[in-house]
């Protein structure tokens, strides 16, 4: 797309301008009111400028404001990126722990005699107690275990490619300049006077309003259109925060549940896509972020470059 004027920003400078006209016209109204008043005639809507034009001869001074103003064209910016897409399976995990248990045996013999109708018999028999025994004992709990697949994502928005183009703005301010006086009307030469002074005076100051509009409220518009642009950066890293937040949250727990039953062997597989998860994470984040901040510089400097020359 060739540079072009925003159509925001277009109409904003068609709003300022149509504003600073019709300031201008009610200046002119504001200065028939006064004559009226000084020469107590009733106002008649139909000749305002009449009123004005009959008591001083309007000469317009031309002048011009000369600023830069953004030319947009746009650039397709893309962030292709990995983000984990989780299935909780669940696993049944075996696993042998030290354990004692306790076993009876023979320590010593000791006779015994016993007798019956054939005569008496001795007999060494043993004496038992109950030692504790170390075996290795199997243990077994079902578990959600997370499966990970990185799924392919992208990220397209438009980076606006910014040029500057110095734009002319003509105007023709009014200077009121009292016309030759006859009659009772020279005595109220001084307060005609008087009003016209005040009438350069407001369209002076009508101007630098204009000027001052100029600025800010470019500058307004040009805050939107990154705004529109930074929303949708902001809106997809936030989508991304919510996805590795819930693989890395799932992960933990299924961590936090092998480790309070002891089942350490599939631990350290965890920890490490556990690790390199987070790593991932970082990296994503990074990459969003970094284009957000470049656009806050692009903005900004912009907004600097809108000045009046």
């Amino acid at each position: 797309m060739s540079n072009q004027t925003d159509p925001r920003i277009q109409a904003k400078l068609d709003e300022v301008q149509a504003r600073f006209k019709k300031r201008l016209e009610e200046i002119k109204a504001d200065g028939t009111r006064q004559i009226n008043e000084v020469t107590e005639d009733s106002p008649d809507p139909n000749i305002v400028e009449a009123t004005v034009d009959m008591t001083f001869g309007v000469k317009f001074k031309t002048t011009s404001i000369k600023f830069d103003i953004p030319k947009f064209s746009k650039e397709l910016q893309k962030i292709i990126f990995d983000i984990p897409v989780v299935k909780m399976s669940t696993k049944s995990i075996s696993w042998d722990v030290p354990a004692t248990k306790m076993e009876r045996r023979c320590i010593a013999k000791k006779p015994v005699i016993t007798c019956n109708w054939k005569g008496c018999e001795t007999e060494m028999k043993c004496m038992y107690m109950d030692f504790p025994v170390a075996y290795m004992k199997r243990m077994e709990i079902k578990v959600d275990m997370p499966e990970f697949t990185m799924k392919k994502q992208e990220l397209s928005f438009d980076k606006p490619v910014i040029k500057l183009e110095t734009i002319e703005i003509i105007l023709k301010l009014p200077q009121f300049h009292l016309r030759e006086l006859s009659g009772d009307l020279k005595e109220q030469e001084s307060e005609f006077k008087e009003i016209g002074s005040e009438m350069e005076s407001k369209v002076a100051i009508a101007k630098n309003e204009m000027d001052q509009s100029l600025i800010t409220e470019i500058a307004d518009q040009v805050e939107i259109i990154f705004d529109e642009i930074r929303k949708q950066l902001i809106d997809e890293r936030a989508n991304v925060c919510s996805q590795f937040d819930n693989a890395i949250s799932k992960m933990k727990s299924t961590i936090k549940i092998l480790k309070e039953n002891n089942a350490t062997n599939e631990i350290p597989k965890l920890e490490s896509e556990l690790s390199k998860l987070v790593e991932d994470y970082k990296t994503v984040l990074n990459e969003i972020d970094l284009s957000i901040e470049q656009l806050n510089i692009e903005q900004l400097e912009v907004i600097n470059s809108i000045n009046l020359q």
